[in-house]
């Protein structure tokens, strides 16, 4: 089966982790749902999308010099617009956290109310389209190697082999169902994983 654009691995590469004959086909279906379900389930927890790919994306305005696009390593900012109106690109600048800054405030856009003029923000009027990302596993090429953090590869073959596990009563997945797609952890086990993970999962501003 193919994995799903967001994989965070390989096929290959869990076979070579778990000592698994590449030529043994007869847990690729398996092994590879819970690739997918996995990788899925780690882009949750950190709240972002880990695929480098471009994406557009629309913040508040918070009158501040400063905002921040959810996915980062924030590799290109492709144009911003402010209420529909292109923002000249020398007019911000970037990093790859994910923050932008200004070089004055990024304006809200909203209605005021009584006496103070206390603005009720009605919109996310600002439109980034940029480049973010990691690149994978299954993506990399010579010109352009991986550049997904080990452990966040390493944390999807503990998730993936909890859920194998399962099957032989062992620790790990408290439940599991591939019908919903339902993933239910073990407390103690996750705070194993979880470590690792959430260094990766970057402050809001």
């Amino acid at each position: 089966m193919a994995l799903a654009d967001n994989a965070l691995t390989t096929l290959v590469r869990l076979k070579q982790f778990n000592g698994i004959d590449e030529a043994d086909t007869s847990q690729d279906f398996k092994l590879g749902f819970l690739i997918d379900s996995a990788s899925q389930e780690i882009e949750n927890v950190l709240g972002r999308k880990l695929k480098k790919s471009q994406y557009t994306e629309k913040v508040k305005g918070n009158n501040r010099l400063t905002i921040q696009v959810k996915n980062y390593p924030l590799w290109e900012v492709d144009s911003i617009k402010i209420n529909g109106s292109l923002v000249n690109e020398s007019d911000y600048a970037y990093d790859e956290s994910g923050i932008i800054e200004g070089i004055r405030p990024w304006g809200a856009s909203g209605l005021h109310y009584g006496i103070s003029n206390f603005m009720v923000q009605q919109s996310k009027n600002i439109e980034i389209a940029y480049t973010a990302g990691y690149v994978l596993p299954k993506d990399e090429t010579e010109e352009e190697p991986r550049t997904l953090p080990y452990d966040i590869e390493a944390a999807l073959f503990s998730m993936i082999n909890g859920a194998m596990a399962l099957t032989d009563g062992a620790a790990g997945l408290k439940s599991f169902a591939i019908s919903d797609v339902r993933w239910e952890w073990d407390k103690d086990y996750m705070r194993s994983i979880l470590p690792s993970l959430m260094q990766h999962r970057a402050p809001r501003f």
